[in-house]
């Protein structure tokens, strides 16, 4: 019997995988890049959070913010995930905001005191026809204003 995993399909298979990987990480940069212009009259942070998902799929992020600034969390994804949304909870998850309650990609807010606030992406199940689970780029955004 044949070996069908010998070394140089090995890797071709990790050259392949890698490719993809880094191919799917600049598109989604560049769909990120697009989204910046969105926050005005907020200005960019300068972060970039943006992560490949699935259908179905959620993803959680932790960020701080600071007493007596004026914030706003934009967050978006290519169409082929459907509306994604967001939700907003404090340090002791309680939600305090959700955007699939406002049917709205962004929050503007102000801080009172400063702390971590946790932004939930959630996508929704999304039945294909071809049967394949659905991927696209998530960004979150935030901007401030002085």
């Amino acid at each position: 019997m044949k070996n069908f995993l010998n070394p140089a399909k090995i890797i071709l298979i990790g050259a392949l995988a890698l490719l993809t990987s880094v191919n799917s990480f600049s598109q989604c940069k560049g769909f990120v890049k697009k989204q910046i212009p969105k926050l005005s009259p907020f200005i960019h942070n300068g972060q970039i959070n943006s992560s490949v998902l699935l259908s179905g799929d959620h993803a959680e992020l932790t960020l701080t913010f600071y007493s007596g600034q004026n914030y706003r969390i934009l967050v978006t994804g290519q169409e082929t995930l459907g509306n994604v949304y967001f939700v907003m909870r404090d340090a002791s998850k309680t939600q305090i905001f959700s955007s699939k309650d406002q049917k709205s990609d962004f929050w503007d807010f102000t801080v009172e005191s400063t702390q971590q606030l946790t932004i939930e992406v959630m996508v929704p199940d999304v039945d294909a026809p071809s049967g394949l689970v659905p991927s696209g780029c998530v960004s979150i955004l935030v901007g401030f204003k002085q």
